[in-house]
């Protein structure tokens, strides 16, 4: 039968380490041959929680106890920012990623192998301090903690905790027992493993911000979850409510067109066949999740993986999709595109566009040589990479492989367009991206990619101020033993060009110790506001609405040969230098609620007691580095 033929694929592909599985009945019970005595592997899906948020409030408004299109200080009255603009952002804009808010107040939010309630509980007075980075309603850029409010007008309206209030109203109604957050389906023996570095067996990442990436759930489970999105299926939800999720009023391409809880909501190929298809991705620091349904035609499609990317499940998703379409007749093209025709000369107006970009920590230089072609470089990266684009007859620019100076350019085996916009009398540049589908088709994606800078003028004092900082590393030290920053970035470094005064990566100087996030741009996503402030004669760096600090590396002391032991401190890292001790080994004898890493010469992790099987003899990396975090009373002894 077609539907053996897809469950067949689905299995194939979970041999490769990524679960599958495509439910395609159309009745309530969709997925065949369950059994829930076979407890599937478990995964957390990420920020594909954020659909069962955004289910869970619309619910609410179903029953007329939330109504999306009033201000959220309605529902959440202890709600307040330091920016008047707050009262404006509306329920439906935390949905759709248009609030403002800056992006993801980080703090603990993502803990190796633990669980912990201060992210949600401080989560109001985390954002009592911030600023919004936009009118709300002006575009959209994705924002976890806009999700964490969701969250928190769930449990104000319904008088349960998110875990308990999608236990009783999404779980249980939809047969799902494989699902829940860290408070209900912690450290399972069928959680998925994940690895560092590809072998290394490493502690599962809980995320603490259940409304915005804490839910878990098993690949034929989430299907069941998509399944309820489907036409006609008002189980959960009425059709009229997951029509307003699926759709966008976003009418600019490059603009991420967010529906509500949805990544996207309209794909061109998809539409050119009359097949509506809506989707949503999830990572955590080492689990992925894809999820994308086709509602009329009820399909849904779930990827999961340990390591990848949510960009990969989706498109393995989308190609599960394709078959899955087939086998009812429908054939989807997603049309390679053409080569484009290029032109030598680049004409004079697009001189006047010559200057300094930025876009995510990076700082650009736009050129064009000769007039030849146009020429974008990374001037924040150490080998300032440069990418080369030719002009074209259709007035865009296309990315070429090669050096074009020298005649053996060609263009890019990954098609990438690119053109200038102007919105709100700033100056963009926007993209077209295309990725495999298969093994011949593409899927488009276009998005905003960088903003150029404003003139940021600044004293001498000041420009010097960031200037004696140039080069120098700050390391994390305010997170919780499990965070999981100490492994994914440890340490922020400063640098500032001279190409680009007044500015510091993408934020600009306020004064000699204040740096302000300057992107303002449709998804310009988790931008960081920074302090920089003196403690005990030495510098902390804090990022305002991050809830992180980090600590200036000439604070940090050598690790003597003579210590034998390190006393801990809740929150509070102890970081050392190897220096004499490099190549040496370490016996360490760690308590409970106490962890330890260590850091190679260029700040890649070597070892973390969250490595499960690696023991407690450390080796020492040449010129490295080793942090402590505990809890008060806490002692790592260590034998050198």
């Amino acid at each position: 039968m077609k539907k053996n033929r897809i469950a067949a694929l689905a299995a194939a592909v979970a041999i490769t380490a990524v679960s599958a599985a495509i439910p395609v009945n159309a009745e309530h019970d969709i997925v065949e041959n369950k059994s829930y005595d076979s407890h599937d592997t478990l995964s957390c899906v990420g920020s594909v929680s954020k659909t069962f948020a955004a289910m869970a409030v619309m619910q609410l408004a179903d029953k007329g106890k939330v109504d999306i299109d009033k201000p959220i200080t309605e529902y959440l009255p202890d709600f307040t920012m330091a920016d008047p603009r707050y009262k404006d952002i509306t329920v439906r804009m935390l949905m759709n990623h248009t609030s403002g808010i800056m992006g993801t107040t980080e703090g603990d939010f993502m803990l190796f192998n633990d669980r912990d309630t201060a992210p949600h509980d401080t989560m109001l007075q985390e954002l009592s301090t911030q600023r919004l980075k936009a009118d709300p309603g002006d575009f959209g850029a994705y924002c976890n903690d806009g999700f964490e409010l969701l969250e928190l007008i769930v449990e104000q309206v319904s008088g349960q905790s998110f875990t308990d209030y999608i236990e009783e109203n999404i779980c249980k109604p939809l047969g799902m027992q494989q699902t829940g957050t860290a408070w209900n389906v912690f450290r399972t023996d069928e959680q998925v493993k994940t690895f560092w570095n590809g072998n290394v067996l490493l502690a599962t990442d809980y995320c603490m911000y259940l409304g915005s990436g804490g839910v878990h759930s098993t690949a034929s489970e989430l299907c069941t979850f998509g399944s309820a999105f489907f036409t006609g299926d008002e189980r959960m939800l009425s059709d009229k409510a997951k029509k307003e999720m699926s759709t966008t009023s976003v009418e600019d391409k490059y603009e991420d067109g967010f529906g509500l809880g949805w990544d996207r909501v309209d794909y061109a190929d998809y539409s050119a066949a009359g097949v509506k298809v809506i989707s949503k991705g999830g990572d955590t620091v080492n689990q992925h999740t894809g999820l994308v349904v086709a509602p009329d035609e009820k399909i849904s499609v779930a990827v999961l993986s340990s390591g990848g990317s949510s960009m990969y499940n989706e498109l393995m998703a989308m190609a599960l999709m394709d078959i899955a379409l087939s086998e009812k007749g429908i054939n989807i093209q997603h049309n390679t595109p053409e080569m484009k025709q290029t032109v030598d000369t680049v004409p004079e107006k697009y001189l006047a566009y010559e200057d300094i970009y930025i876009a995510g920590d990076s700082i650009y230089t736009v050129e064009f040589p000769d007039r030849k072609y146009m020429e974008i470089t990374n001037i924040s990266s150490d080998k300032r990479e440069k990418q080369q684009y030719m002009y074209t007859s259709d007035d865009d620019f296309v990315r070429m492989e090669g050096d074009i100076s020298t005649g053996k350019a060609v263009q890019a085996k990954q098609q990438e367009v690119v053109t200038f916009k102007k919105r709100n009398g700033a100056d963009y540049i926007c993209g077209d991206n295309y990725y495999e589908i298969g093994r011949k088709n593409k899927l488009s994606m276009s998005s905003y990619v960088m903003q150029r800078a404003e003139a940021n003028p600044v004293s001498d004092a000041v420009q010097s101020a960031w200037d004696a900082r140039n080069g120098k590393k700050y390391y994390f030290c305010n997170g919780k033993y499990s965070n999981t920053c100490y492994t994914d970035y440890p340490c922020v470094k400063i640098k500032t060009l001279p190409e680009a005064k007044g500015y510091v990566s993408s934020c600009k100087m306020i004064d000699g110790n204040n740096l302000k996030a300057a992107i303002v741009m449709p998804g310009g996503r988790d931008l960081k506001d920074m302090t920089v402030r003196s403690e005990n004669g030495y510098e902390i760096l804090d990022v305002t609405n991050c809830a992180m600090e980090f600590i200036s590396e000439d604070a940090i002391p050598e690790l003597d040969s003579n210590i034998t032991e390190v006393k801990l401190s809740t929150k509070k890292a102890k970081w050392f230098s190897i220096g004499a001790a490099e190549n040496k080994t370490l016996i360490l004898d760690i308590p409970d609620n106490a962890a330890v890493y260590v850091y190679d010469q260029y700040d890649r992790v070597t070892y973390s007691s969250y490595m499960t099987e690696y023991g407690n003899s450390v080796p020492l990396p040449a010129n490295g580095k080793i942090v402590f975090i505990g809890e008060d009373g806490g002692i790592i002894k260590i034998t050198q």
